[in-house]
């Protein structure tokens, strides 16, 4: 296990998370319950000793008649994010939001792998309620957006 690896499981140690790590692959997986829904993945892929990547997948996929809409909605949620973005596979229609850090040969504290790890289930927490309204609501993306920025005023 490199120093990333051992940082970030120190990280899920910290909080008590319940995980399954890959050695061979180098790649955290857990589950999180999020207010919108439950079942999240999260997925921590420690890519080299310089690089990790931490995966927040929404647990419902997107209907294909309704992929387009939800390509709009999180462009329009994408712009103007600092950390991280969402992601759409028009394959299969799975949504999550990705986090990359390359951190270099510097040691990660517990607060800036708080930052990185939690940024995605945080995202999809705020942003899964738009999720949902377009899936289930007839709601535009852009009314989506509204709806919950909205709560921030």
């Amino acid at each position: 296990m490199n120093a990333i690896a051992t940082a970030v499981k120190a990280y899920y140690d910290s909080q008590g998370w319940k995980y399954d790590y890959n050695e061979d692959e180098n790649v955290f997986y857990m589950r999180m319950s999020l207010k919108v829904v439950d079942g999240c993945r999260v997925i921590t892929d420690v890519q080299n000793d310089k690089t990790f990547i931490t995966y927040s997948i929404f647990p419902i996929k997107i209907p294909v008649d309704k992929r387009l809409a939800m390509a709009e909605y999180l462009t329009r949620v994408n712009y103007g994010l600092i950390h991280g973005n969402f992601e759409m596979d028009f394959e299969d229609g799975e949504v999550r939001y990705k986090v990359t850090t390359c951190c270099g040969p510097i040691e990660m504290d517990l607060n800036s792998m708080e930052t990185v790890i939690d940024c995605g289930f945080y995202m999809l927490d705020r942003y899964g309620e738009g999720i949902l309204s377009i899936l289930y609501g007839n709601v535009t993306p852009e009314q989506a957006i509204k709806n919950i920025e909205g709560k921030d005023k």
